[in-house]
């Protein structure tokens, strides 16, 4: 275990942050020490991977705890491949695809580590996560125990899981390997990548799949590394069809995907699409201009200036709309 004072958290909305303590997890041995030294300061604790989902404040008064396992190791009798939970999760996706496992190729290109994929439960381009996890392996640092939990134990709902808000620190998921050998293609996105670029879906090869899929990603979406953004800032929201405000825009104008005879869920992109032009500039934060529901920086934002302008994004669709965004990552409070 290594520990420092007053370090720099890496994230990738480029905010200035920075933590009291920064603690580095190297071996499961390190977790008793681990748990000793968060008795003894009392302190709130902030477990990290590459910071791709998170909107940080100046100075967190806490304690950063960042796992630092990087193994890959596969179970052939079992058909699963446990996975160290810093391990970069688009390498994971490489390596899953060149040993062609399926499953994986439409979360190609996602930022962040394996390990905090099941907190978010990621999903893209009609796949999420859960659907490729047998059991997660943690530490709970609150009672000193070592937790396996299996993939029905993480509670997996639409960006979220059990693993929001409570003890656990991931440091191994365990992925299956024998997915069925068939292409999700049926999301609206690859329909239109397919048709407009004459793809032979029946020739198509695990590789060229996972290919495009990050070719229709790049088309819409910044790389964090070069543009300082978390992916998308809101989930789409579940609501009443009735309960939608019609005055200024009609349902024919927004993207609304039937949940039964009552409920839909809608596309929260459309609606910022609509309305941001109503939207008040900032000097550091701004909406993608590829997709609304990316907010990017030029690196000199801080989180008040990050959430002051998602606040005003909220304001504005609710009293369009009659809808209630929901910010997707995490925000960090002190």
């Amino acid at each position: 275990m290594k520990i420092f004072n007053n370090t720099s958290i890496s994230n990738s909305l480029k905010i200035a942050s920075n933590a009291k303590y920064y603690i580095e997890i190297h071996h499961r041995d390190d977790f008793s020490e681990l748990n000793e030294f968060i008795a003894k300061k009392n302190l709130p604790i902030l477990v990290i991977g590459e910071g791709t989902n998170l909107v940080l404040p100046d100075f967190f008064e806490g304690i950063a705890v960042k796992p630092m396992f990087n193994h890959i190791n596969y179970d052939n009798a079992l058909n699963i491949v446990s996975v160290g939970s810093s391990v970069n999760w688009n390498s994971l996706v490489k390596e899953m695809v060149n040993n062609n496992i399926y499953g994986y190729e439409n979360l190609s290109s996602i930022p962040g580590s394996v390990g905090a994929a099941p907190i978010q439960n990621i999903g893209a381009y009609g796949q999420e996560v859960s659907k490729l996890i047998m059991s997660v392996d943690c530490y709970d640092y609150k009672t000193g125990k070592f937790v396996n939990l299996t993939n029905d134990d993480c509670d997996f709902r639409y960006r979220d899981s059990i693993f929001k808000n409570n003890t656990l620190i991931i440091y191994n998921i365990n992925f299956i390997t024998n997915h069925k050998n068939n292409f999700n293609h049926e999301y609206e996105s690859i329909k239109r990548y397919i048709t407009k670029h004459e793809v032979n879906i029946n020739s198509l090869k695990l590789k060229d799949a996972s290919l495009m899929i990050t070719n229709i990603r790049n088309s819409t979406l910044p790389d964090p590394s070069s543009i300082p953004n978390v992916g998308s800032f809101f989930k789409n929201s579940i609501m009443k069809i009735d309960d939608i405000k019609t005055n200024k825009f009609l349902l024919n104008q927004l993207i609304l995907w039937d949940i039964d005879s009552m409920y839909v869920k809608v596309g929260s992109a459309r609606l910022i699409e609509l309305i941001k032009n109503e939207i008040q500039k900032h000097e550091n934060v701004t909406i993608y201009e590829n997709h609304s529901l990316v907010l990017v920086t030029n690196g000199k934002a801080t989180q008040s200036e990050v959430l002051n302008f998602a606040e005003d994004i909220k304001e504005k669709v609710f009293e369009v709309f009659n809808i209630s965004l929901e910010i997707e990552p995490t925000v960090i409070v002190n």
